[in-house]
């Protein structure tokens, strides 16, 4: 069976690698970037953040969007949130409304309809999506780790999918609700940075831990504001991310924290040189939440980060 996999950073390199330990699937990486392709042809290595993974057989690489997707059962679309609306549009001219897209993308848009599930539904003109987050590293899935994935999707038959594509080690749990889901993974990188000014002024777990605690009462709270109903559950996908991604120095949401405290010259350099997804979600969950003082944590990264 063909997979593919849209993206060619570190995520979207453990996605392929998890689902390439079904040695009855075949992997399709779609890349725009032609070094990465070169590196995968001539060396047989997949490259990310200076590192080489032996590909694996099972696994092909490719920079032609309709190769990548020609006769394809299931998309996985892992590309940056800055580069979501592009990839889906390169997407249609090929895509067949049969084909399940699995969105890990975390992010928001810059316009209506906001949320990638709204919007990959009415240009696509399919029902078939689903959002997947989870408490997981990257580097965790590439060497093998046991782990937790929350799948939001109102369509059995793509959940059911993904169960058949992912080894047994993955533990895998399914929601209705979707926009919940996407809305928590966009909020738990904005926390990564508030976790990381946090941090900056006390440097103690302590501190961190009962930080994002509160984190996670207010994005309750914003899901009511938003959503219009709560999260009936307490999810892999949401509470175990929120503490993940928020408690993990080495991420770039959290180090960018820590320098916004630090000095605002090395807080934008590092914008310069990273993408900062939190900073991203910042920017573009503004319009959704037109009162911000309701919701004084994310209210006071704005302010730290976007108010001069």
């Amino acid at each position: 069976m063909k997979i593919t996999c849209v993206g060619s950073g570190v995520f979207s390199i453990a996605i392929a690698s998890l689902l390439s330990k079904n040695k009855n699937q075949q992997i399709v990486i779609w890349t725009p970037d032609n070094t990465f392709l070169e590196k995968a042809l001539k060396e047989n290595k997949l490259c990310f953040d200076g590192k080489n993974l032996e590909k694996p057989k099972n696994i092909t690489v490719t920079t032609s969007i309709e190769e990548a997707i020609k006769d394809t059962k299931a998309i996985f679309l892992l590309v940056a949130s800055p580069y979501v609306k592009d990839t889906i549009l390169k997407l249609k001219k090929y895509y067949k409304p049969s084909i399940p897209i699995y969105v890990g993308s975390k992010g928001l848009l810059d316009s209506k309809p906001y949320f990638y599930s709204k919007y990959i539904k009415s240009t696509l003109n399919t029902h078939k999506t689903a959002f997947f987050a989870g408490p997981n590293l990257a580097s965790d899935l590439i060497l093998g780790s046991e782990v937790f994935i929350t799948v939001a999707t109102k369509e059995k038959s793509v959940f059911d999918l993904f169960v058949s594509m992912v080894p047994k080690r993955i533990h895998l749990e399914r929601t209705k609700e979707e926009r919940a889901l996407e809305l928590g993974s966009v909020l738990k990188n904005i926390y990564a940075i508030g976790a990381g000014m946090a941090y900056a002024k006390s440097p103690f777990l302590s501190t961190i831990f009962s930080y994002l605690t509160e984190c996670y009462k207010e994005y309750i709270q914003i899901l009511y504001y938003i959503v219009d109903y709560p999260s009936e559950n307490i999810y892999a996908g949401t509470l175990g991310d929120f503490f993940l991604t928020g408690s993990t120095m080495s991420s770039r949401n959290f180090s960018y924290g820590r320098l916004v405290i630090k000095t605002k010259k090395e807080a934008d350099l590092f914008l310069k040189q990273n993408t900062v997804e939190g900073y991203i979600g910042l920017k573009n969950i503004s319009p959704l939440i037109k009162k911000k003082e309701k919701f004084p944590l994310l209210y006071n990264i704005y302010k730290r980060v976007y108010e001069k």
